[in-house]
């Protein structure tokens, strides 16, 4: 048996579905609404620039936790990483996914910055002063 719901709408049940699904819909829509602005605040935290990965959010997702474990005392060595012949040991290179390596200064084990392969290489074959 029909009925006429608080809403205006009429249906069978105990409630209005078509509100509850409107409902849902905005849930969703809020909650993709604060993630976004939570990926926006981690992007303001982050110690270097990665918006040359932005586009890829494993990469992103990686280059972080790379990041953490170096603040958290983690060698960049144990980290696969390897020195830099062309910077005469002043650099270091780990790499972050297939692509795409962090820089850090080997003494003071700072990050300098997120390069892609192509930059690597460059910086690796002391075509490009690594300007860091």
């Amino acid at each position: 048996m029909k009925q006429t719901f608080s809403c205006g709408h009429t249906g069978k049940g105990k409630y209005c579905h078509a509100c509850a699904a409107a409902e849902k819909q905005k849930a969703e829509q809020r909650l993709a609404l604060e993630q976004k602005r939570a990926a926006k605040q981690s992007h303001a935290d982050d110690p270097i620039d990665l918006s040359i990965v932005r586009h890829l959010a494993a990469v992103q997702r990686e280059a972080r936790e790379l990041l953490g474990k170096v603040s958290n005392g983690a060698h960049p060595l144990s980290l696969d990483g390897k020195y830099l012949r062309s910077t005469a040991g002043k650099v270091l290179s780990v790499p972050v996914g297939r692509s795409y390596r962090l820089l850090f200064d080997a003494p003071s084990l700072t990050p300098l910055r997120l390069v892609s392969h192509e930059q690597y290489n460059a910086i690796a074959a002391n075509r490009v002063a690594a300007r860091l």
